[in-house]
This record gives C-alpha cells, structure tokens and sequence, in this order.
C-alpha cells in the first residue's frame, strides 16, 4: 500500500501538471512591451492607453488580453532592456505575423486629468499626443514569431519611442506614429560597454551592417535622425549604454553627440563588424 503521506504530495504536483498542459496542436507565449530611447534629456515620461491586444495567426484575429479599463503605460519607464508583462496565452501553434494594440479614442485618461495619451517634460508640463485617425481602431504591428507545438515562447513589442512620436511641422501638434518591432525573445541578444573619450548628450546606435550612411544623419520626412537604426541606447553620465533586443546578426555600432534639447552636432565613431547572436549579451567597450 503507498503511504498517505506520499499521495499528499504526489497529488498536489500532478493537479499542478495537469492544470498547465499544453493542449495538442497549441501552444503559449507571453506577449510584453519595451521601449527605445529619446535623443531629448528634457522628457520624463510618455503615456500611451491601451485598451486591447489581439494577435493574427492560424486561426485569424485572436484576442491575447482585453483590458477591463484603458491601461495607461509609460513607455519611457521600459527603456535599457525593461519589459512590461501584458499577457501569457495558450494558442494554436504556428505562424502569427500581426499584433494589434487598441489605442484609447476618448480625449482623457486618470479620470478626465490627462489627456489619453500625453508627453511629460522635466519642469512637469504636459502636452497630448494625438492618435490619427487611421489608427483608432488599433495600431497594427507586422512581424513573424512561430508559437511552437506544445511549447513556449515570449514575444516582445520594441517600441521606438524616437520615431513613434513626432512633433508637427509649422505646428505645436505631437502625434502617434508607433514604429514597433516584432521580436522572439529566444532569437534576439544585446550589446553593453563603456564609451570613453565623449561628454554631453550621447546616443549609440545600432545599425545592421553597412546599412548607415552620411544621410542618417540627416531628417527623414518626419523630421527623424538615424531613421534606419535597428535599435539605440543613451549613454549615461559614466559612459554606459546597453542596445537591447537586436536580432542575430553583423552590427555597425554608430555612436553621436546631441545637445540638451536633442539637436543632433556630429557622428564621434563607428564600430563596424560588431557579432550579435541569439541570447548573447555582448561586451563592447569603445574609446573615442
């Protein structure tokens, strides 16, 4: 006869087995948020509201995580490598190659104080970004990850908030552009050094390579510098900087110098050549 004492603690493990087996033909993924840098030091924060998020795959739209009020999330706090949990899923297995956030419509958010989605700056002023129409029904973000049968997997939403906002020409309006990649965690790696040789407002970024040229340097149409980079980091005070969530491949890390309200001045150094693979963390220090 099989003692009490061990049905006590063999039944508990199985319930717990049971209650999270993967159904045949699924699987899950969780699904979290990030955020690159601005080239500005006088921003404090940047607030979008979400209402829900879907994912398109095998079987169409599914719905990954519907809020039961609009979540304000600040992007700007989920910078250097930080992610915000959204939702852990089971799904059915495949290829997904779309994510949709709903985007708050309504004018305010924290109880009619702020606006739905809004800017803060260092002296506590706040101005609201607007979301053109075209996006109110939800922000679709394009890209591939593969949830495996039976297996796990955790999905990123990199939002770069230095194109996702931008500031009207000839006008004080700021709207909501979200440039966001789609990433498998398990097939991303990062880069982190010092960079030396170099003060004031500093920004390293991180170009696939041979991919940058004199004309990043230059204001695309929507008045962004480095438009082409695959991701960027700011340099702190110590000269420390951490590119996060780059895709397995060869990178040129470009590394330029701002002034205190994001004016760009010049480009201080390129390292070529620079090998990222799949779930490294890289150690790249660079003297100017």
């Amino acid at each position: 006869m099989r003692p009490i004492l061990s049905l006590i603690l063999i039944l508990p493990i199985l319930a717990f087995y049971s209650c999270n087996k993967i159904e045949s033909g699924h699987g899950r993924a969780s699904f979290y948020l990030t955020d690159g840098p601005l080239e500005s030091n006088n921003v404090s924060g940047v607030v979008i509201c979400i209402t829900r998020v879907e994912a398109f795959g095998p079987d169409g739209w599914k719905v990954i995580k519907e809020y039961e009020k609009p979540e304000a999330v600040d992007l700007f706090s989920l910078q250097g490598g930080e992610t915000l949990f959204l939702e852990e899923k089971e799904l059915v297995s495949g290829k997904y190659d779309q994510i949709k956030l709903g985007l708050v419509v309504s004018q305010t958010s924290d109880g009619g104080n702020l606006p739905a989605h809004y800017i803060k700056f260092n002296d506590g002023t706040v101005s609201e970004i607007s979301v053109p129409i075209g996006d109110q029904a939800g922000y679709t973000i394009i890209g591939d990850f593969t949830i495996p049968d039976g297996g796990i997997t955790s999905i990123i939403m990199d939002f770069d908030l230095r194109k996702s906002v931008l500031k009207m020409q000839n006008s004080e309006q700021i709207i909501l552009k979200p440039t966001v990649r789609l990433l498998e965690e398990a097939k991303v790696g990062s880069v982190q050094g010092v960079i030396s040789g170099i003060t004031g407002t500093r920004v390293a970024y991180a170009y696939k390579g041979g991919n940058f040229n004199d004309n990043e340097s230059t204001p695309n149409a929507d008045g962004v510098l480095f438009n082409n980079a695959e991701s960027s980091s700011n340099i702190d005070e110590n000269g420390n900087y951490y590119i996060s969530y780059l895709p397995s491949d060869e990178y040129d890390i470009v590394v330029a110098s701002f002034d205190g309200e994001g004016n760009f001045i010049e480009v201080k150094t390129i390292e070529e050549g620079v090998v990222i693979n799949d779930g490294e963390l890289k150690t790249l220090n660079i003297t100017i």
